[in-house]
């Protein structure tokens, strides 16, 4: 059963609905096993991401490459390492120069949306820079540019992306969503604030219930903003609010033009706050306890301790993360009614396609950027911890025409996946990119036995059920400059390694954890003498992962 396009037949849509910060097992039908074995459950309810999954292939072993947002958006879309595409961590612009997935789509003739969130670019302004020097079109997802009205509407295209409806930040959410907003109800801005909102009893940190309708909030103007782009396209309007040139290649051979778009929801990102009936849907009772034991701080590197203690300004968070149960239960609780406010409105945009009649033509695919550690290992939020409430994210693909339904796979995928598994099924060869690169030239390949320009790989003969798997082993790279660490992370099927330099190490430090007997990565057994073969092996295969996922572009234009 091949699902790649063939000559003159038509290629199928993409929708990639994307979520931020959730984790793997943060759905109902994706409680890992070896809890269940445990007795414990979930009371998360998520009917229409689940009615998603059963359609189509859910991939438990779906890792990031780096647990940040900007890195891991950032390789979504060019399909490249946060090393390759220089986005290591978060606060740096991604090089509008470098090839995406979006452009050599929109080249070979797709129409091209975006919905929510992207973060590519700083949501603040470069520091020790005068903000009023700046040019807002180079900083679009500055929220002090939107503040000060500098950007009423979000620029395009962007980044290959014809046309967007843009939101940035989190909870207190700016930029089209806003302007919108107070277009039509102008003192409802005020209600996603905290003082409009009332905070928990508890007392956990960044928590309240917002005061802002469910029909004004900014999940609800996702999902009505990508059902109009999906009504706009089915009525045969896919030129509708193009910026610049029309895209070559035009409609299929059914007349109809194929479409990618984003649905990017900023939840269930921290702050956590939702309105009402969300914020009370979970009793706070009932969500599972976090993954963790007594003393395994002190079998993990200094600066863990020094997090979970007293706090460092990290990405996402510059507090201690010691803070009681009940504050931790609170958290995840309304963590899990804002996954149940998401999925509502995913919901609603599967209903579309199926009354649209796009549901057997698109290739739906459900994931997330990182994930949120939500009290594991003594730790919140994200930060150099890869651990699998972090590394882990959803992956669902549904392509009726193509992929078999009602399947869960174990096998390892990654993001970098991401970018030649849509390439694939799209029929658009990689070396696409290259024409969407500024730097690029024309001309013929001088080295056609060149490695491929992504260092993914396709998950098409997994997805359509060919093979059972495409890869051993998957890497996760992460850098803390407020630490001054650096981590690189090899996951296999039984085993995930962790190294770290930095901390004024001369020798580095690291993690191992022996997944088939410590799934929870409780025990790390860096120092242990009956692992130390197993260590060494798992070091070589991590040095050559890191050469085989270097860096492959510019491609050579001659032979010297």
């Amino acid at each position: 059963m091949s699902s790649l396009p063939t000559a003159g037949a038509q290629r199928p849509n993409f929708l990639v609905i994307l979520t931020d910060q959730q984790r793997g097992d943060g759905l109902g039908c994706a409680w890992p096993e070896w809890r269940a074995a445990q007795g414990e459950t979930t009371p998360l309810q998520t009917p229409n991401l689940d009615r998603l999954a059963q359609g189509g292939v859910k991939l438990s072993r779906a890792y990031v490459n780096c647990p940040l947002c900007m890195p891991g958006r950032s390789s979504l879309i060019t399909g490249l390492t946060p090393r390759a595409h220089m986005v290591r961590t978060n606060g740096i612009n991604l090089d509008r120069g470098l090839p995406t997935i979006t452009q050599a789509l929109t080249d070979a003739g797709y129409r091209t949306h975006s919905v929510g969130k992207t973060h590519f670019r700083i949501t603040g302004v470069p520091k020790g820079v005068d903000p009023q020097t700046l040019d807002p079109l180079e900083w679009p997802e500055s929220a002090w540019m939107w503040a000060q009205g500098k950007l009423t509407k979000f620029p395009e295209p962007y980044y290959g992306i014809q046309t967007l409806d843009w939101t940035g930040g989190h909870g207190n959410v700016g930029g089209d969503y806003r302007t919108w907003l107070r277009s039509v109800e102008p003192a409802a801005a005020g209600l996603l604030a905290r003082e409009a909102g009332e905070a928990p009893a508890s007392g956990a940190e960044q928590s309240w219930k917002m005061a802002i309708p469910p029909e004004l909030h900014y999940n609800t103007w996702v999902a009505d903003r990508t059902i109009s782009f999906l009504e706009g396209v089915a009525g045969g309007a896919p030129a509708a609010r193009l910026s610049g040139n029309d895209p070559e290649g035009g409609p299929d051979g059914d007349g109809r033009q194929p479409f990618l778009c984003f649905a990017s929801f900023p939840d269930p990102h921290h702050p956590f706050a939702t309105p009402d009936p969300w914020y009370s849907m979970y009793d706070r009772g009932s969500v599972p306890a976090p993954v963790r034991r007594e003393g395994e701080l002190a079998e993990l590197a200094p600066f863990f301790r020094e997090v979970h203690e007293r706090g460092v300004q990290l990405a996402g968070r510059g507090r201690a993360t010691r803070m009681p149960d009940e504050q931790v239960r609170e958290i995840t609780a309304i963590t899990y009614g804002m996954i149940s406010f998401v999925d509502q409105q995913v919901g609603r945009i599967l209903d579309t396609l199926e009354r649209l009649g796009l549901a057997d033509d698109t290739v739906v695919v459900f994931t997330a950027d990182h994930g949120d550690l939500l009290g594991d290992h003594w730790l919140m939020n994200k930060g150099p911890f890869h651990f699998d409430g972090l590394l882990r994210v959803p992956g669902i693909w549904r392509y009726p025409r193509a992929f078999q339904p009602g399947v869960t796979s174990s096998a390892l995928t990654s993001h970098l996946d991401f970018a030649p598994t849509v390439l694939d099924l799209a029929g658009v060869p990689q070396q696409a990119l290259e024409a969407s690169a500024l730097w690029a030239a024309p001309g013929e390949p001088e080295a056609p036995d060149q490695l491929r320009p992504l260092p993914g790989r396709s998950l098409v003969p997994l997805l359509s059920g060919e093979v059972d798997r495409v890869q051993d082993a998957v890497l996760v790279e992460n850098d803390e400059d407020y630490l001054g660490l650096r981590l690189r992370t090899l996951v296999t099927e039984m085993h995930q390694l962790t190294v770290y330099i930095g901390e004024d190490r001369e020798q580095p430090f690291g993690e191992l954890f022996d997944l088939s007997a410590d799934p929870a990565q409780l025990h790390n057994l860096w120092g242990s003498l009956a692992y130390r073969q197993i260590k060494l092996e798992l070091k070589e295969r991590l040095l050559g992962e890191l050469v085989r996922t270097d860096n492959r572009l510019p491609r050579r234009l001659s032979h010297a």
